[in-house]
């Protein structure tokens, strides 16, 4: 009798067990996790200015890193950095750099395009603010 119940006992327990395991993540919802739509390239064009800057252009890559050209007058080539970037819990995508460049922080649009904030992550106001918007051009 004893050993019927132990029987028992064990099959009801290694069941439960199999119940209590927990589910794998499916594989489609971990790939949806990753995949953000800001990814992929945006441009600036500035008017003249002092810095001599006429376009600012960055790629966000899926991995991380990120590949900003400054275009400048008076040059066929661009100034090339690269940085890597992440996205802090308020939505503010910030791009950082190994060198000692400050880091650069955006705020994504309603309309998809990604606006420039300042030092303190606060958006530019005026005409500034109107300048500092980067436009999609390509999807990563």
């Amino acid at each position: 009798m004893i050993l019927f119940f132990c029987t028992l006992f064990f099959i009801f327990s290694c069941k439960s067990r199999r119940l209590a395991e927990p589910l794998e993540t499916p594989k489609v919802l971990i790939e949806e996790k990753l995949e953000d739509p800001f990814l992929g390239v945006y441009v600036m064009d500035l008017p003249s200015s002092r810095s001599g800057i006429t376009s600012y252009s960055v790629e966000f890559k899926a991995d991380q890193t990120a590949r900003i050209l400054l275009f400048k007058e008076g040059r066929t080539e661009p100034e090339i950095s690269y940085g890597k970037w992440l996205i802090a819990k308020d939505g503010i995508i910030i791009l950082y750099f190994e060198q000692s460049v400050p880091s650069e922080f955006f705020i994504k649009n309603a309309d998809g395009s990604l606006s420039f904030l300042n030092a303190q992550r606060k958006p530019y106001s005026g005409k500034m603010g109107e300048l500092l918007i980067l436009r999609k051009i390509k999807k990563d």
